[in-house]
């Protein structure tokens, strides 16, 4: 991590990375594409890829990275000047415990600066729970600002509370916004705040394609009050190459060498695949793929160690492979169209379904509808042992397709007497894998 003071001290051992499997790496980004058209029909999604040849990362299709995030200074700023604490912001500090019940967060350094830890450590962005309103509605001088926020964290206001903080995710640099005179001390946020959290992301190549380059896809999230993701907003800022100072910009840069000030590195480890979302060493399975969006960025990684499998043993046997594909509009963001097109063309990849959201007169809209209209095909494959991989918000997608492969059997299969309770079973028995995120 790179920090600001000389020297960060936590309370007991530093905080561990979730689900590591590596070491921290500081990678630079050896290249980046767009692959999405520039047009407001579609979101901004591009590739970027990390040149890891010095690392000890060994990865396969599935496997995802963790990117370490930051801050950004413009709201680190924002806050520490709303506190007035700028003058203060880089002078180094030692949190003392003001009784024996209180507890310093396992997250929060004991020893450090106060701009480091808005910077590196707390999550400005989180959700705001009723406590923390509660806590800092007692530091808000003007009595119908206060009031506000007393009755947002009351029981009487959940409503409320519902309404205008969780369903508008609103953090507390907009608290300070709406509430300017909420001025709690910075000794409130440190003990509320949650930790900054690592962002996981899918990695789109197989080691056997290349061992010293990781690529990953992302779309920018747009997040509303001229805020993106925290990670894909600094990523898009270096491949577009904006007038932004990188030694500062959030700060997702280390300078290990002070003579090469303008090199980018980014902090990434390896995440332990939990889910078992990968291929088993046994190809004669049949497989099926269901990824829209970036969640077909995995399946680019299966289909290369498919090929590199079936270039190895040419007179092996191997199940059919069969793709479902969602997005907005072809023109605009169907994104690694040449891959997957490749891919089917040299046989690794026996059917490529593809659905189109915002095209005219055009039946199958979502990659649900691309299932159902496989259905039969789908429910024999299933009943032949088919493994199958979705990828996908865990908010539609991934509960969605599971109702539908239900529907698929309970059409087709007259054989099976509970088919929810078989899909189930596949996910048990590792059969059907989902690998979703928020």
């Amino acid at each position: 991590m790179c920090n600001y003071a000389n020297t960060t001290i936590y309370n007991g051992p530093d905080p561990k990375l979730p689900f590591a499997n590596s070491e921290l790496f500081y990678a630079t980004i050896s290249q980046s594409r767009r692959l999405t058209a520039c047009d407001q029909g579609c979101k901004d999604v591009y590739e970027i890829t990390f040149d890891v040849k010095d690392s000890n990362f060994t990865f396969k299709a599935g496997d995802t990275i963790g990117i370490i995030p930051k801050n950004p200074q413009v709201e680190v700023d924002f806050i520490l000047n709303h506190l007035s604490l700028t003058s203060q912001a880089d002078l180094p500090y030692t949190l003392l415990l003001g009784n024996k019940e209180s507890k310093i967060p396992t997250h929060v350094p004991v020893k450090s600066t106060l701009r480091q830890v808005l910077t590196d450590c707390l999550d400005l962005r989180c959700l705001l729970k009723k406590l923390f309103l509660l806590a800092i509605s007692r530091y808000t001088k003007e009595d119908n600002e206060r009031q506000v926020l007393e009755y947002l964290s009351s029981k009487e206001g959940s409503t409320a509370y519902k309404t205008h903080i969780l369903n508008k995710q609103i953090n507390i640099l907009d608290i300070f916004t709406l509430f300017p005179s909420c001025k709690p001390p910075i000794e409130v946020l440190l003990s509320y705040l949650p930790k900054l959290l690592p962002r996981p992301y899918s990695i789109v190549n197989s080691y056997l394609e290349d061992s010293n380059a990781i690529k990953i896809c992302f779309s920018v999230m747009n997040l509303g009050n001229n805020r993106r993701g925290l990670t894909t907003g600094l990523l898009e800022d270096h491949i577009l190459n904006k007038n932004i100072n990188l030694e500062h910009s959030l700060n997702d840069l280390c300078l290990t060498d002070h003579k090469q000030r303008s090199e980018f590195k980014v902090p990434i480890y390896m995440r332990k695949n939990i889910s078992g979302f990968s291929l088993s060493e046994n190809l004669e399975t049949p497989l099926i793929f269901i990824g829209p969006g970036t969640g077909v960025a995995p399946f680019i990684g299966f289909l290369q160690e498919i090929e590199y499998a079936k270039k190895k043993n040419s007179k092996g046997k191997f199940g059919t492979v069969d793709l479902f594909f969602g997005c907005r509009n072809p023109e605009l963001d169907f994104i690694y169209e040449k891959e997957l097109k490749g891919f089917l063309s040299r046989n690794v990849l026996n059917s490529l379904n593809v659905s189109f959201s915002r095209v005219d007169n055009n039946e199958v809209k979502y990659v649900q509808d691309a299932v159902m209209n496989e259905g039969e095909k789908i429910a024999q494959l299933i009943k032949d042992g088919a493994n199958i991989f979705v990828c996908g918000d865990v908010r539609t997608i991934a509960e969605q397709i599971k109702d539908v492969l239900i529907k698929c059997l309970t059409k087709y299969d007259n054989c099976l007497e509970n088919h929810e309770k078989y899909i189930v079973q596949m996910e048990k028995d590792r059969r059907y894998i989902v690998d979703a995120w928020c």
